[in-house]
């Protein structure tokens, strides 16, 4: 098991969204959060942002990884040196495209020098996506 390093640090959110961006004014914006995708058929191929805060002190290595139920890689991204101090995190906005072959419950995995730190659960199933209704 990895060791974890003298200098701390944690990964405070993990967000799956349709878009994720930093803007010249250096805003974080994240569009279209969702939690679930609905297929007609499989496989299907799907194409989505993963943003992750980290905060703490020190550099760290951050990883993220996209698994199916049994916790088999699916994607993954390169390994990410990040530095981060109390008074300033790191935000992480990474692509990903990928096949899904079946229906079930997939996850996106925050990992922090080799550490699991946090997941995020995607449910995929067979349908059309679900309908959102506003109340009236």
């Amino acid at each position: 098991m990895p060791k974890r390093p003298e200098m701390e640090a944690q990964v405070t959110a993990l967000i799956v969204a349709q878009d994720a961006f930093k803007d010249q004014r250096g805003r974080t914006h994240i569009i279209g959060i969702f939690d679930n995708i609905g297929a007609s058929k499989f496989p299907v191929n799907v194409s989505f942002m993963v943003f992750c805060a980290i905060k703490g002190t020190g550099t760290h290595i951050a990883l993220l990884r996209i698994e199916d139920s049994l916790g088999d890689r699916i994607a993954e991204s390169e390994p990410m040196n990040v530095e981060v101090t109390p008074q300033k995190g790191h935000e992480i906005f990474s692509g990903f495209g990928v096949t899904l072959r079946a229906p079930g419950l997939y996850k996106v995995v925050a990992f922090l020098d080799g550490i699991k730190e946090i997941e995020y659960p995607l449910f995929v199933r067979e349908g059309p996506p679900l309908e959102q209704t506003l109340p009236s």
